[in-house]
């Protein structure tokens, strides 16, 4: 398979870039500042630009089978109260113009948001709730919130996947769908992560689910 990952230079993103890699698929590294070489590897690809247009998406996704996007808004530092570093929407501006590319194609979308956005907020523990308003995070839950109304809007193929709290650990652990038995103060890695996008690109689905995982 050719996918392209969206966010390649982020943590989570390289991660993904990697275990594709290792799984023998072509991959193209989109990203805003370029990706890092990889001599060693031959089935990479790397083309940064602006994430929210769709006429670059366009041209740097023909011909993938999938599109998965590690977009996140960046802060200042890694504090849940550093000072937001990216625009209120970039999130929805990204996933608006993977759609506007994708259009109505065979690409599958594999969109990375986060544990307890939408209506599902309600299911978060009132403390998390409480530090959630007060964190920076705030904005990106609400941004998370309208890339997937515009995504579930779509006519694209699309998978949501919503983790819990990550951590830079080196556990690869095989996660799960939690349905509605997740925690607002469970964590995984972001190599666990990885693993599981991979697995829903080669897979191709489940498609127009939203799906938030966890351990088992």
């Amino acid at each position: 398979m050719k996918v392209a990952v969206l966010g390649a230079t982020g943590s989570t993103g390289a991660l993904v870039v990697d275990k594709l890699l290792a799984d023998g698929h072509d991959v193209v590294a989109v990203s805003r500042s370029p990706a890092p070489p990889r001599p060693s590897a031959t089935h990479f690809s790397r083309r940064s630009g602006d994430l929210a247009d769709a006429g670059f998406l366009s041209e740097v996704t023909a011909g993938c089978d999938a599109v998965v996007s590690c977009v996140g808004q960046n802060r200042a530092s890694k504090s849940l109260f550093a000072k937001r570093t990216s625009p209120p929407d970039i999130l929805r501006r990204v996933a608006a113009a993977t759609i506007e590319a994708i259009g109505g194609g065979p690409q599958h979308f594999v969109y990375l948001s986060a544990f307890g956005v939408g209506a599902d907020r309600r299911r978060h523990a009132l403390m998390f709730r409480v530090v959630l308003r007060a964190s920076s995070i705030h904005a990106a839950y609400l941004d998370h919130d309208a890339a997937e109304t515009a995504i579930r809007a779509s006519r694209v193929a699309w998978t949501i996947v919503r983790p819990p709290g990550l951590t830079d650990k080196d556990d690869d652990v095989a996660l799960i769908d939690k349905g509605d038995r997740w925690s607002s103060f469970e964590t995984i890695t972001k190599r666990s992560l990885a693993r599981y996008l991979a697995e829903r690109i080669e897979a191709h689905g489940p498609l127009r689910r939203t799906i938030t995982i966890g351990k088992p």
